[in-house]
């Protein structure tokens, strides 16, 4: 009885990391609005949407998305930051996006106090100089957010967001960068000590672009 307990809080704990990791992670990349569902939301995540053209992922052009075709691609660029994490059913990858997340196995995590999620999200996109500001101003508001002079971004007309803070019991540590062509986001969740903290998320954020 006590290990089937366990075992309950365990996954519970799994799924809230996860689920709030991808939460924070659409909300910081435009991909939810005012009552979308989280069928819309993932397909908002992997698709085109808004304004504009989509650049081509993967065509070299600074500010792209690479085109990693799976979320295992996704998950070796992200490298030690899931480590020991399984990826989930519902990660998805496009030509247009993806949305890629990680936890720890419902399986051999049995203590629910030491859960971790980590989840990757690209939407391609153009932006013009406004449009990155109306964006860039919306991810600014979003509690624990904080705007980063990283020349990394300028190089690329962009700009680049940390987030730390706690939901829920749940740790957060995010990284967002939008450039002309897209929105991009690494966030990592956990119940005691994240595998990113935001400047490594950040890091991470850089590392899915061209």
């Amino acid at each position: 009885m006590t290990l089937t307990i366990s075992t309950t809080r365990s996954r519970r704990a799994v799924a809230t990391a996860a689920s709030g990791a991808l939460a924070l992670a659409l909300l910081l990349t435009g991909c939810t609005g005012g009552g979308d569902s989280d069928d819309e939301a993932s397909q908002s995540a992997t698709g085109s949407s808004g304004s504009g053209s989509s650049a081509a992922a993967g065509d070299g052009e600074p500010g792209t998305m690479v085109a990693f075709g799976s979320c295992e691609a996704v998950g070796e660029t992200l490298g030690s930051a899931i480590e020991g994490l399984e990826l989930r059913d519902e990660s998805t990858a496009t030509d247009e996006g993806f949305q890629c997340s990680w936890a720890s196995s419902t399986e051999d995590t049995e203590d629910a106090s030491a859960v971790q999620a980590v989840i990757a999200v690209a939407q391609v996109q153009e932006f013009d100089a406004d449009t990155i500001a109306e964006q860039a101003d919306t991810v600014a508001a979003t509690e624990g957010v904080t705007a980063v002079d990283d020349s990394r971004a300028a190089d690329l007309d962009g700009r680049a967001f940390t987030q730390t803070g706690e939901s829920t019991g749940i740790l957060v540590n995010g990284g967002t960068v939008i450039t002309t062509h897209g929105l991009f986001n690494v966030t990592a969740t956990a119940t005691t000590e994240t595998s990113l903290d935001a400047e490594q998320a950040l890091d991470a954020a850089f590392s899915l672009i061209n």
